[in-house]
């Protein structure tokens, strides 16, 4: 399995070179409200000087891809400062070398937000995290445990 996952990455990192767009599911909470599991998400590759705060950057970490927002950029040492809209922390930095794009629409989702991509939004967001942050991770934990619940036939 993990094979296969490492594969469909190349793949979608072949074609990201190449200046296309693609599509990709996302999983997990750490971008709640904005995102949440089961979303389908637009990405397209943005060189390092064409990424801005508040955009949310797709990124390689420990063998799995992430999506968080773009908090600031640290020219001199080619750094992405980054945290999830549904996380109360920063994240460590990122190498500009492990960034694979930005998010640039969201084609499939639940959330009620996410018409907020790529809007002045996203810039507010990246002020205000670390209030909103630990607001949506609380909110998140409630979702996810109530999505469980409901899954489990209670």
């Amino acid at each position: 399995m993990t094979t296969n996952i490492n594969q469909y990455r190349q793949w979608i990192d072949q074609l990201l070179d190449d200046g296309r767009t693609v599509q990709v599911p996302v999983h997990g909470m750490s971008m709640f409200p904005i995102l949440m599991p089961r979303d389908t998400v637009q990405i397209r590759r943005l060189s390092f000087g064409e990424m801005k705060p508040g955009q949310v950057l797709v990124f390689e970490r420990d063998g799995q891809w992430v999506a968080h927002r773009l908090i600031k950029k640290d020219v001199k040492n080619s750094l992405l400062i980054t945290r999830g809209d549904g996380l109360p922390y920063i994240d460590e930095p990122v190498d500009v070398a492990s960034a694979k794009g930005i998010i640039t629409k969201v084609i499939k989702t639940r959330s009620p937000f996410a018409w907020s991509i790529n809007t002045r939004i996203d810039r507010i967001l990246v002020w205000t995290g670390p209030i909103t942050g630990r607001v949506f991770w609380m909110a998140g934990r409630v979702v996810s445990w109530g999505s469980r619940v409901s899954s489990s036939g209670f």
